[in-house]
């Protein structure tokens, strides 16, 4: 039976009385957030401020700050994009999974893993790399309780595989022409808590990826495409306006002069097409500890304007210390990612990363098609793939297009 839309007309009346009370003009915040970002051009009281909130009486800061110097960057400077270099080779990778299903009598997952080689300036075909990984054995699949992995843990080690792989063809390629840029599809402050099976395992496999792109030479980027919930420099520009005598009990959210702006409202105003922010590192106890295994490897970002001549779209890029204090190799990402997101006509996204998505994608024909492959291997065995209770087998019966038949 269709959803019937009739019965929800009165329910849509009363929205848009909601709408037209709640208050989406944010242009007297912004301004306010605008005056306090242009005015941020002082970096020793800056680094003073957030010196201070490092002290043990003072907690709950986790907003933006610039890097130590000599690397630091006036917060309110805007850098255009520079000349792309002649030559480069891009990696991305992405991945994509098929979570296991518990009513089968052998559940399994799939992670599956896209990588994409361009050959930026030379006129070499783009090469392709898929690797489909299956787990079936109990001993992966279940947990020490006999539980099915969680769809977290699932996560967790397909990030791990993605950076992993992203490392290893990096190495592979490090005689290639030079900058060798490695792009993953999300933010590079990976964590993951206890809740997640084999957690310590996955968190050394994760930093030792890190190292390997390191010693590879590689400039690593996570490229966050729609950072909606990030607030880090509004963050910065509430710290900035609370009076020293305050800052202990202060609140270290954000006022309500500023409540509910995000970075990208207030970068969208601030950058122009191809212009990157300022690089900054986010102060948190997660990237603290990223600091502790090395120098190299706190986190840090900046956001930059991307645009396709059509659209334009403010993203927010992580970076390795290893690479935020390299000025030539920020340089060369910033170049690179802009000159990526001009590649797809109306759409302001890297090419690399498009095509390693596309290659890590599993459909669902290509999922159907695994099962009948694995259903095939327990048949020849005499166990049946598939169990249907009365519930399910009634949905599948009401649901089905076909009509059902029995002899």
């Amino acid at each position: 039976m269709a959803l019937e839309f009739n019965k929800l007309v009165d329910q849509l009346l009363k929205l848009r009385r909601m709408l037209d009370e709640l208050d989406f003009d944010r242009s007297s915040r912004l301004q306010v957030a605008l005056e306090r970002f242009f005015a941020a051009t002082d970096l020793d009281l800056i680094h003073e401020r957030i010196r201070l909130t490092r002290q043990p009486e003072i907690s709950g800061y986790r907003g933006a700050a610039p890097l130590d110097p000599p690397y630091d960057e006036i917060i309110c400077q805007t850098f255009p994009a520079p000349a792309c270099p002649p030559g480069a080779t891009i990696i991305a990778a992405d991945g994509s999974q098929v979570y296991p299903n518990e009513q089968t009598p052998l559940p399994y997952y799939l992670l599956n893993t896209g990588l994409f080689v361009y050959h930026h300036g030379a006129e070499r075909t783009p090469e392709q790399i898929t690797l489909p990984r299956l787990f079936f054995h109990p001993d992966h699949v279940r947990d020490a309780g006999g539980r099915v992995v969680s769809h977290r843990t699932i996560d967790a080690q397909r990030t791990v595989s993605e950076m992993h792989e992203l490392a290893r063809l990096a190495w592979e390629l490090r005689g290639e022409a030079r900058p060798l840029l490695a792009l993953y599809d999300n933010h590079l402050l990976f964590w993951v808590t206890s809740e997640v099976g084999n957690h310590l395992e996955l968190t050394r496999s994760y930093h030792a990826a890190l190292v390997h792109l390191h010693d590879a030479g590689a400039i690593l980027a996570g490229y966050v495409d729609n950072p909606m919930r990030s607030r880090v420099v509004i963050r910065l520009l509430h710290l900035l306006s609370i009076p020293d005598e305050e800052l202990l009990h202060a609140d270290m959210s954000v006022s309500p002069e500023l409540e509910g702006l995000k970075d990208i409202h207030l970068f969208d105003v601030v950058l122009e097409p191809g212009e990157r922010s300022a690089l900054m590192v986010q102060n948190s106890p997660r990237n603290l500890q990223y600091k502790k295994r090395g120098d190299s490897y706190e986190i840090a970002f900046f956001y930059l304007k991307v645009s396709s001549g059509y659209r334009d779209s403010i993203v927010r890029v992580d970076i390795p210390m290893w690479v935020a204090r390299d000025k030539q190799k920020v340089d060369e990402l910033h170049a690179l990612l802009v000159t990526q997101c001009q590649m797809q006509g109306r759409n302001p996204y890297p090419y690399a990363l498009t095509r390693a998505d596309e290659l890590a994608f599993v459909s669902s024909k290509d999922k159907a098609k695994l099962d009948e492959m694995i259903g095939l291997e327990l048949r020849s065995k005499g166990i049946e793939p598939r169990y249907f209770s009365a519930k399910t087998w009634g949905k599948e019966l009401a649901r089905s297009t076909r009509r059902q038949h029995e002899l």
